[in-house]
């Protein structure tokens, strides 16, 4: 089975990867080079995993950043089982309704049903991976929004850091003219630079804050390995159908998210040097 193929991380951790404490998956989106001969702006746009943890140690090196903006891409539900009491400096928090609880109910059929494979867990992951940018058309939009206005620096983030997180990276990559095999290495690197299984508990004997969590726990390791990696081929499966549906991520962005051609330029403007 492909999942399989996807080795570990080897190499040392990247500079792009903000060293914490308990934080993890903190990185920043810039350096990249794009298609026209630029490249993105370093130490402007932050990812993410979940900020519930934080250490004093690690709040004197993100206030460095001087973050404006941070979005919280979590669930209402996330969000009250693990709040993140910021005690960094001042910066707006933005938190949505509309994170796509649905999937939730989903993933409950799925992963209780005693005849699961591994097979149809990653047609579970690939399909979500589809959905996500319509899932979170509310929160991502809004990012976008804000980089558009030149509210930066900012940081997205929900709680692994890879999935939601991933999909909205890697639509901003896209859309500044970051190659695409690029786009899926910058995704791919979450899986390879952080424990999940550790990072979400699912090795503890505590129960969970989260019922989904204390699902995953009951489950062979071959039907929860689909759901802890960044696999190139998800992402993959998210370009190829916003392509497919709308020919690019730019004609995606403005029928979807309305944003303007004006606004796509500012984004580009302020993000490529």
């Amino acid at each position: 089975m492909w999942i399989r193929t996807f080795k570990p991380y080897v190499g040392g951790v990247p500079s792009r990867v903000l060293k914490l404490q308990r934080g993890q998956n903190f990185r920043d989106l810039g350096g990249y080079p794009t298609a026209c001969g630029k490249s993105v702006r370093r130490y402007k746009v932050f990812r993410s995993a979940g900020l519930n943890r934080l250490t004093p140690s690690d709040y004197r090196r993100i206030d460095r950043l001087e973050l404006k903006r941070i979005f919280d891409l979590r669930t209402p539900e996330e969000r009250q089982a693990f709040p993140t009491i910021w005690a960094g400096a001042p910066v707006k928090e933005i938190g949505f309704s509309s994170a796509a609880s649905g999937n939730l109910a989903v993933m409950n059929t799925t992963f209780t049903d005693p005849g699961l494979r591994p097979e149809t867990v990653t047609a579970f992951m690939l399909n979500l991976y589809r959905k996500m940018p319509y899932d979170h058309a509310e929160a991502y939009s809004s990012v976008l929004q804000h980089l558009s206005e030149g509210e930066v620096p900012l940081l997205f983030h929900c709680a692994a850091g890879k999935d939601r997180t991933g999909v909205i990276a890697a639509i901003i990559l896209c859309l500044l003219g970051v190659p695409e095999h690029l786009v899926i290495d910058d995704y791919s690197l979450s899986s390879r630079i952080v424990d999940y299984r550790k990072e979400l508990g699912l090795d503890g004997e505590k129960p969970s804050r989260l019922h989904g969590q204390n699902i995953l726990r009951e489950l062979a390791d071959e039907l929860v390995e689909p759901l802890l990696i960044s696999h190139p081929d998800y992402i993959r499966a998210t370009l190829t159908h916003l392509q497919k549906e709308h020919g690019t991520i730019e004609a995606f962005v403005k029928t979807v998210y309305g944003l303007t051609a004006a606004q796509v330029s500012a984004i580009r403007d302020r993000l490529l040097e």
